[in-house]
């Protein structure tokens, strides 16, 4: 059902903005975690106390969250990080698909004795690689920093694990999803497009589900609501998001599947 040399080749086509997007979200680690150290000389605990509640919920900016690392990391510099990284994801998803149509590369790849099923499963490997690949690197550098640096005695390696985790599959959801409308697409800039938009679009949903009582059904829209980062970064993963978030990912590729399959590249 897979194919090594597709999924070779994707990766290879793919490692340089693999590492763009990786070093970029390495870099919002770098500066925010770091900046924990100076949170306390400058009295933001005090400070946030007296904003009011639903501006410090929505922004996931509550006091408990800049008194504790892992709270912090976790709960805050983690879910800027997460925005970053589901938008690459769908991103990457997309274009997995889009690309051969748009190039025209599809008359080629897809005449050869090989399935659409098997050419997207392919894919799909080769993005659940490069998405694994990505939060590795963002895990062990947040290790790196929280626990030898910012704060070697709180820093919670396996509390952080779960919390990266949780990220990770949430970025695997946001991939699925892009698999599963990407091949109604015939553009790169398309899919890319609706990457950002969906990206922005699931962050937003659950501030404003935070921020407003009434609107609190919403959050069932976003995938950083199933990551609960903050509940994971406390030793309390979310098992319902555990479960949804990677069914997201199985059935958006199951669909993408179906849709490919589907397709008329000849009109």
């Amino acid at each position: 059902m897979l194919n090594g040399n597709i999924c070779s080749t994707e990766i290879s086509l793919n490692r340089r903005s693999l590492f763009i997007w990786t070093f970029v979200v390495v870099i919002v680690i770098l500066v925010y975690l770091s900046s924990f150290i100076f949170m306390e000389e400058i009295e933001v605990v005090e400070m946030i106390e007296g904003y009011p509640d639903m501006l410090t919920t929505g922004l996931g900016m509550s006091p408990e969250m800049f008194g504790d690392v892992n709270l912090y990391h976790g709960g805050l510099v983690l879910l800027y990080g997460l925005l970053l990284a589901s938008i690459y994801a769908m991103m990457l998803a997309g274009s997995l698909v889009t690309r051969d149509v748009d190039i025209g590369t599809v008359e080629f790849l897809y005449t050869r004795p090989l399935s659409r099923q098997i050419i997207l499963f392919s894919k799909a490997l080769s993005f659940l690689v490069m998405i694994t690949l990505l939060w590795i690197t963002i895990y062990l550098v947040s290790v790196a920093l929280g626990a030898l640096w910012v704060a070697p005695e709180s820093f919670d390696i396996y509390n952080q694990f779960l919390a990266h985790l949780m990220g990770y599959l949430a970025c695997l959801a946001a991939g699925g999803l892009a698999f599963g409308f990407s091949p109604l697409l015939n553009r790169v800039q398309s899919s890319t497009s609706l990457a950002i938009g969906l990206g922005f679009a699931f962050f937003f949903l659950n501030t404003i589900a935070s921020m407003y009582e009434q609107l609190e059904f919403l959050k069932y829209l976003s995938i950083h609501y199933y990551a609960d980062l903050s509940g994971a970064a406390s030793g309390e993963p979310y098992i319902t998001g555990m479960i949804v978030l990677p069914v997201v990912f199985f059935v958006g590729v199951g669909l993408g599947s179906f849709l490919l399959n589907r397709k008329d590249f000849t009109a």
